[in-house]
């Protein structure tokens, strides 16, 4: 079979294609070797432009070392070990003078799957690697929010640093929806256009900003337009160890309708079982995202992993209903719309979080008053000053509560 397969390699008449590797403005490119039955790629050529490694090892096996993670093939066996579990692959990897050919299907869906902070996008056949890192770029505007290059005086009290704290805090923060993923848009009637992707990056820039200023360490699961995996933000925060997760989003309703554009507020949730029919609403809207991911990124809706899960996050679901309460307070002070309060629902975004999580709805998008406020920079500088400060009060509580601590 093998030798068979080496012939198909040789006689296919298909020009092989590239794979595009893009990391942030970085492209890298991984020639394609095209087959009778089916497509391969070198396994160094891609370990090297996914910024991993790859040799043999002492047991005859091939390795591709991808950050954290570690996935061997071996010579004709139509498996991958990925860590310690073993995958079925649809073609066997073949050796490639001394290095080798691997199907793929561990491109389009392995990679993507079980070594976090990769996706695959089969339409332009290009890997994406996340940037996570929280750091400022000098990025091109992004539409008319673009990342925040100043801190003018808003009429929100600046968020203090916490008071005898022995460690910086890490806050994850995470910017809603990204890349083909648009979020809702907006607003109801006509109006200048409201994009949910774009707002939430920007006033997730403008957070970061304040909070890094109040003494704070932060990590931004997205610093472009990119649509990162509901599943994947979560393992992003829980890798860095971080100590809070604060998701932004903006809200929209359920009906296009003219009477729908009236409904304005803003609302903070926590993770738990829906408890109102309008909680199970919005919980569906934004678990929605899945459909713009890979079939391997989706989730699978498996009961047993929400409950594991669920069982794990415990713990934090007193600390993130406080944080999602001083959330709501604050906002009280500088927000045009009523308070919706503190809400439950069960995002996939919050599910792998395993710290104080909360998701906070910042207005209506398809109310035309809110999506103006949505829009203003002036505004956005205001949310994000309130949730900054919402954020180490909320930390100055807990150390008061607990004498400090470290990580």
């Amino acid at each position: 079979m093998i030798a068979a397969l080496g012939l198909a390699l040789q006689i296919s008449a298909a020009p092989p294609a590239n794979l595009v590797v893009r990391e942030g403005e970085v492209i890298r490119t991984v020639p394609i070797t095209a087959s009778l039955v089916g497509r391969y790629v070198r396994a160094d050529l891609l370990a090297a432009a996914l910024g991993g490694r790859a040799a043999a090892t002492s047991t005859g096996h091939y390795r591709i070392t991808l950050g954290e993670h570690k996935l061997e093939v071996v010579e004709g066996v139509p498996f991958i070990k990925v860590d310690s579990l073993v995958i079925p692959m649809v073609l066997p990897p073949l050796m490639s003078g001394r290095t080798f050919l691997i199907p793929f299907q561990a491109v389009a869906s392995v990679i993507p799957k079980y070594a976090s902070g990769f996706m695959y996008d089969a339409a332009s056949s290009e890997m994406r690697i996340f940037s996570t890192a929280a750091r400022r770029v000098a990025a091109s505007p992004v539409s008319s929010v673009a990342p925040p290059t100043s801190s003018p005086s808003t009429g929100s009290p600046a968020p203090s640093r916490p008071r005898g704290s022995k460690v910086r805090r890490l806050v994850v923060v995470d910017a809603g929806h990204g890349g083909v993923d648009p979020g809702m848009t907006g607003p109801i009637g006509g109006g200048p256009r409201l994009i949910e992707k774009e707002i939430t990056l920007s006033v997730a820039y403008l957070l970061a900003d304040e909070l890094r200023s109040a003494g704070a360490d932060v990590l931004m699961t997205r610093t472009s337009d990119t649509l990162i995996a509901l599943a994947d933000r979560g393992r992003i925060a829980n890798r860095s160890k971080g100590d809070l997760f604060v998701s932004i989003h903006v809200n929209a309703t359920g009906s296009r309708a003219s009477w729908a554009a009236r409904e304005r507020g803003y609302e903070t949730y926590f993770l738990a079982e829906a408890k109102t029919e309008e909680a199970l609403r919005v919980e569906r809207m934004e678990n929605e995202v899945v459909k713009f991911e890979t079939g391997a990124n989706a989730p699978k809706g498996d009961p047993l992993s929400f409950i594991i899960n669920d069982m794990a996050q415990n713990e934090h679901l007193r600390e993130s209903n406080d944080l999602a309460e001083t959330i709501q307070q604050g906002l009280g002070r500088i927000h045009p719309g009523p308070s919706r309060g503190v809400q439950q629902a069960n995002f996939a975004v919050l599910r792998g979080s395993f710290m104080p999580a909360v998701l906070v709805e910042i207005g209506f998008g398809t109310n035309p008053s809110e999506a103006a406020y949505l829009s203003d920079r002036f505004s956005q500088r205001e949310i994000a000053r309130v949730l900054a400060r919402a954020v180490m009060e909320y930390i100055n509580h807990y150390e008061a509560r607990v004498g400090g601590g470290t990580r």
